[in-house]
C-alpha cells in the first residue's frame, strides 16, 4: 500500500524545480515565515484575552445578580453565557 520510497523521493526531488533562490530571496522567505508565526501568536494571545475579558463579567453577572439568580433557571443562564461567548 502507498507509494514506494524510491518513487516518492524522485517525485519530491522533481517538485523542487531547477531554480535556485538567491541568498536575498532566502532571507526574505525566512522573514516572511517569522512574521507569519509572530502574527499567529499575537492573534491567538489577543483572542484569548478577549475571550476571558468577556466571559468573566458575563458569568459573574448571571451567577451573582440576585434578579438573574431568582428568575432565570440554569438553562437560561447557560444560554446567556453561550450567547456572550458567541458574540465575542
Amino acid at each position: 500500500m502507498g507509494i514506494p520510497t524510491e518513487l516518492r523521493d524522485m517525485w519530491v526531488s522533481r517538485r523542487k524545480g531547477f531554480l535556485i533562490a538567491s541568498p536575498a530571496e532566502e532571507e526574505k522567505i525566512l522573514r516572511t515565515k517569522q512574521c507569519t508565526n509572530e502574527g499567529v501568536r499575537a492573534g491567538f494571545k489577543a483572542a484569548s484575552i478577549a475571550c476571558v475579558a468577556s466571559a468573566v463579567p458575563t458569568l459573574a453577572a448571571v451567577r451573582m445578580i440576585p434578579w438573574a439568580k431568582v428568575n432565570l433557571n440554569y438553562t437560561a443562564q447557560a444560554l446567556i453565557i453561550s450567547a456572550g461567548m458567541i458574540s465575542t
